[in-house]
């Protein structure tokens, strides 16, 4: 099954970003979606499949005070240009995955688009952080992004991480391992680039440009991270339980927290976002979810309405953060929510 959302505003901030989403995660219950198993991924693996040299364009997110932040985004004529030098016998379908926005169930759920409520996130998250700043990240080591395509929330974390020296462990999954691969680690690896403690990309006066992936800048990739205690998981595959299995628990005195971007578009899909987020939710007692969503997905039935109400019947509750202030989240015909969910 194939469809696409043909909401007005498509293509909000170029041919990369989308005003209507589908999660990057399919549900594996029996309710016509398909099943992957569960696979984790090591940086080292995804890493070797790197090109030697990644291209990227610039992404402002402006926070609900005022705060600005600059992240460097993989160019997606760059992902094709390497997908075509590859000899994979699953290029073209990634290829024409690339030149879609249609969710494929069981096959392509998104994720090399980055989707308006991504940003609606990596906004909130630049002001708020797991709680009431983001300053609060020292009580948390665990931040988890669950259908993470081009993980924008999750690099709003990561250079706040970075630039002052918070170890955390960063758990990514996406539904196909291709995106992990091209987009999401690239994405990361360019957001380290312009915002570790010494920067060697300057987004102000180079917004768009070339990071050449030579040993010695990948070596110190990897250097930075075991310095700041930032350790990077990645993860491909359906939301089950032995997906949850392979994330890891927080510190009993620490928190987790879990990120969501578009992941509620079908009844089906909320169903299963709710069960893993539940499992993960109730590991410690310090544990919260921030998700972004539109409030009606029309054709297909995910609503935030079902979100709260799925959460209730899990013994969780799912309110909207109000008074957020986060830029256009009340223009055009489709409204946006941000919602946090705890256990009761």
């Amino acid at each position: 099954m194939a469809f696409s959302f043909g909401f007005a505003g498509d293509d909000v901030d170029g041919d990369d970003v989308d005003a209507g989403h589908a999660p990057s995660a399919a549900p594996t219950n029996g309710s016509g979606f398909g099943s992957a198993p569960a696979v984790e991924h090591s940086l080292d693996e995804l890493l070797a499949t790197l090109p030697d040299r990644l291209s990227y364009s610039t992404v402002t997110i402006e926070s609900p005070i005022g705060k600005t932040l600059h992240l460097p985004r993989r160019e997606l004529y760059d992902v094709r240009v390497q997908l075509m030098a590859e000899d994979d016998a699953d290029k073209d379908e990634t290829l024409s995955d690339l030149s879609t926005s249609d969710i494929r169930t069981g096959v392509y759920e998104g994720g090399f688009k980055t989707w308006e409520c991504s940003l609606d996130l990596a906004s909130l998250l630049l002001d708020r952080g797991p709680r009431k700043d983001i300053d609060e990240l020292v009580r948390c080591d665990q931040i988890v992004e669950l259908g993470c395509g081009t993980a924008l929330p999750t690099l709003v974390i990561f250079q706040h991480a970075l630039q002052n020296t918070i170890p955390l462990t960063f758990t990514l999954q996406d539904y196909n391992a291709s995106v992990l691969r091209l987009v999401s680690l690239p994405n990361l690896l360019l957001t380290w680039a312009a915002c570790s403690p010494n920067p060697i990309v300057d987004l102000c006066s180079h917004p768009q440009g070339d990071l050449d992936l030579t040993p010695s800048i990948l070596s110190a990739f990897r250097a930075d991270l075991a310095t700041l205690q930032i350790k990077l998981n990645f993860l491909s595959g359906s939301w089950s339980p032995s997906l949850a299995k392979m994330i890891p628990s927080s510190a009993p005195e620490m928190g987790t927290l879990i990120l969501g971007a578009e992941t509620i578009y079908s009844p089906a899909a909320t169903q299963a976002f709710v069960e893993i987020l539940i499992t993960l939710l109730k590991r410690v007692k310090m544990a919260k979810a921030m998700l972004a969503a539109k409030r009606l997905y029309f054709g297909v039935g995910g609503s935030v309405d079902g979100l709260k109400e799925a959460c209730r019947d899990a013994g969780a509750v799912a309110y909207e953060i109000e008074n957020h202030g986060v830029p256009g989240m009340n223009e055009g015909g489709v409204r946006r929510a941000l919602v946090e969910v705890q256990m009761y």
